[in-house]
């Protein structure tokens, strides 16, 4: 299973929010960080699971922290 390729967006509010690609049809999918849990199957709209391990999960915090910290947000 090939895991899914993510980028890391903040809003206005600064909350971070994980653009996951689908591995099978890479459609983007716009889901908050906060709100993801390892391995929580996500449904991409050509109908394939997404999901993010907890390695993966722990990735996208340490880059968004370190997009805050680069804007001196916290």
């Amino acid at each position: 299973m090939k895991l899914p390729r993510f980028d890391i967006d903040l809003d206005k509010h600064y909350k971070a929010t994980v653009v996951i690609a689908c591995p099978q049809c890479s459609h983007q999918t716009r889901q908050h960080l906060a709100s993801l849990a390892p391995d929580q199957p996500l449904r991409c709209s050509c109908g394939a699971d997404i999901s993010m391990p907890g390695s993966a999960l722990a990735a996208a915090q340490q880059q968004a922290d370190a997009i805050k910290a680069a804007y001196h947000v916290r």
